[in-house]
């Protein structure tokens, strides 16, 4: 005979994750090193536009597709605006952008239109700017969207994201670095806050042995070291690998870690942190031969096949009254 289980039955409340709270970017105590296509100006081009009744908007978008050349790379802009017109029954009339100016002669362009019977509001073609750019965050797009509207849609999945605990952590690795009044580097595993390598510039011993390239130079001996003297083990295929790896112990040596610098590092250091492939660096100082910000931005430059995040001016304002003057804008 079954038992009869009379016990109350455990409800399973649903709890909800506990939202983080990330620092919006004005917040941030430093300042991301971005591309220069994040920060360029309106770059604007010519194009010309007509205007057409509402019901005829149909025939002059197929007349511009079979007849015209395309408006490649310019994707971005939107193809019709409204002009209001209040003597017409909609009360407005559609502005269409239909080509390039580099690409026809006005003179040509409005023959092709009498030649097709296009329909037209009115047969004046009009000559208008338009941003030669996609906007690649809302500061460009509010600039540049009074000019002719654009089509952009702002992800910020991919944006870098800080709560006050990870700046405090940041905070807490520069201030040793500066503490040394050297100019000094760091290497951490973010997953895990552990510091893996710290080195201080020796160029007194041999011109190439920059802070950088020593950090990167110990993780390397310490993997050495932990492999048994026998280098890094070999690079495997996905199905070698199992659950109990280390996302860290991948092909390249510094996969995923952070970089602190007490200055911002020269062309070689930069380099040597790409083909790392270290994930983010974080440096006070600016120097006069710098290339993450100063000259260059390595980090960012589009021919590389890794690229990294970059911010600058940790603690820069607090420390600099602390620091040797012999550290502020030196060459690197």
């Amino acid at each position: 005979m079954s038992e009869i289980n009379d016990k109350p039955k455990t409800k399973v409340k649903n709890v909800k994750a506990k939202a983080i709270d990330y620092l919006p970017r004005e917040e941030w105590p430093f300042v991301e090193v971005l591309a220069d296509e994040y920060e360029r100006e309106l770059e604007a081009v010519d194009v010309y536009t007509v205007y057409v009744e509402p019901k005829q908007t149909n025939n002059v978008l197929k007349f511009v597709q079979k007849h015209l050349p395309s408006l490649e790379g310019l994707e971005h802009c939107k193809r019709i605006r409204r002009i209001t017109k209040q003597e017409t029954d909609a009360g407005f009339v559609l502005e269409v952008l239909i080509c390039l100016k580099e690409k026809m002669l006005q003179e040509e362009l409005e023959r092709l239109l009498v030649e097709n019977d296009q329909q037209l509001y009115e047969p004046t073609v009009h000559l208008v700017s338009v941003s030669r750019h996609a906007p690649l965050n809302r500061q460009q797009y509010e600039a540049w969207n009074h000019l002719w509207p654009l089509s952009y849609r702002e992800d910020t999945r991919l944006d870098p994201k800080f709560t006050k605990d990870d700046i405090n952590v940041i905070h807490d690795h520069m201030r040793h670095l500066l503490s040394l009044s050297t100019v000094a580097c760091r290497i951490v595993d973010p997953a895990t806050n552990q510091v893996i390598a710290q080195e201080k510039d020796t160029r007194d011993e041999h011109p190439l042995h920059h802070a950088v390239i020593n950090c990167v130079n110990m993780v390397a001996l310490k993997e050495n070291e932990a492999y048994g003297g026998q280098g890094r083990r070999p690079k495997r295929t996905a199905d070698e690998i199992t659950d109990n790896d280390q996302p860290k112990k991948s092909a390249y040596l510094c996969t995923g870690y952070d970089v602190y610098l007490t200055h911002e590092p020269c062309a070689m250091c930069a380099m040597a942190l790409v083909h790392s492939r270290v994930s983010r660096v974080f440096y006070s100082i600016p120097s006069k031969t710098g290339s993450l910000g100063t000259n260059y931005k390595i980090h960012s430059h589009p021919s590389l096949n890794h690229h990294y995040r970059v911010f600058k001016h940790v603690l820069f304002t607090e420390n600099l009254p602390l620091l040797d003057p012999s550290l502020l804008d030196q060459e690197l």
